[in-house]
């Protein structure tokens, strides 16, 4: 396997915000890219490329494949940038994909991705990723890179540090996207959750910034408690978050992650004025299931998991 990746046929299964971007970018730098992802997106890019804006630069991509399934065709790389209560539908769809050198990337929000498709395409093949960026979809075939809290990172499931990882995180890098490679991932991929169990369903449920929701001191007593329990499921799964206590996590988080997103609206809060289904279920409802399943009480969980489905029927406000 060229473990270079120089050149290389890479698709993304789920060319929404964060997969448009990833294989614009990618694409920019010369691979060979295709967009598998929904209509009219896919149709607008396919007629007039995809348009990319932001903190990364205004771009226009036109060098790239745009459809709506994916082709009968071995990629080297393959991106999962599904969401994740799709990502077993779309693991077994892109085996069509995966050659006996394909490398497939779960780069997604929530907990139990990796392991599931691992289940599906083999755990050799299987790599993880934590991207921490914001981007929101403007209008079919235009994107919009809105923040970044921390730069990608990607790993073998087991730990260490390969050729493989490397050499991904470098041609991600390299594409404009600041990526390194982690010997750690699956420790990596619980830090990007316990970001998102404290703000997503927040900034949805109240229609609110990350920064609102930084300034209120209401809100962040709730994260306190919901943080507190996240560690707790944790650490009876057996997942050694590398820190002390979840106040030493909610350090950083105020003082690390959340200045650089002050602006930012969750992807969960764009779901709900959209009308879709959000990916509650794989965050906060993840320490919900760990907490039911250890015999730890997950009230403030539980009771947000409550309030998105309800927002999921009633809608914004």
């Amino acid at each position: 396997m060229d473990v270079s990746y120089s050149n290389a046929s890479i698709a993304i299964m789920g060319a929404g915000a964060i997969g448009s971007v990833i294989g614009g970018m990618l694409a920019r730098r010369g691979h060979n890219v295709t967009l598998i992802g929904r209509r009219p997106h896919i149709d607008e890019i396919s007629k007039n490329g995809l348009h990319i804006k932001g903190i990364w630069g205004e771009h226009t991509v036109s060098n790239l494949s745009a459809m709506t399934s994916p082709p009968d065709e071995y990629q080297d790389i393959v991106f999962l940038t599904v969401k994740a209560f799709d990502t077993a539908t779309a693991a077994r769809e892109a085996l069509s994909m995966v050659g006996p050198d394909t490398t497939i990337v779960s780069m997604q929000n929530g907990l139990g991705n990796v392991e599931i498709l691992a289940g599906i395409a083999g755990k050799g093949k299987t790599v993880g990723a934590m991207a921490i960026f914001g981007v929101v979809v403007l209008a079919p075939g235009s994107v919009q890179v809105t923040s970044i809290a921390s730069e990608t990172l990607v790993g073998e499931i087991d730990g260490g540090l390969t050729p493989r990882v490397e050499a991904l995180a470098w041609m991600i890098d390299r594409a404009g996207i600041p990526t390194r490679a982690s010997d750690n991932i699956m420790r990596e991929i619980w830090h990007k959750a316990l970001f998102n169990i404290a703000l997503n369903p927040l900034s949805s449920i109240f229609q609110s910034t990350y920064g609102q929701i930084a300034d209120n001191p209401h809100i962040r007593r709730l994260i306190k408690e919901m943080i507190t329990e996240a560690f707790c499921v944790a650490k009876a799964a057996g997942m050694d978050l590398g820190m002390d206590s979840p106040d030493e996590y909610l350090e950083i988080l105020w003082n690390q992650k959340l200045p650089p997103t002050r602006d930012h609206r969750s992807s969960m809060l764009q779901d709900i004025i959209r009308g879709k289904r959000t990916e509650i279920d794989y965050i906060n409802g993840k320490v919900v299931e760990l907490g039911a399943r250890y015999g730890i009480e997950t009230p403030y969980n539980s009771a947000v998991v409550m309030m998105v489905k309800a927002k999921e029927v009633l809608g914004p406000a």
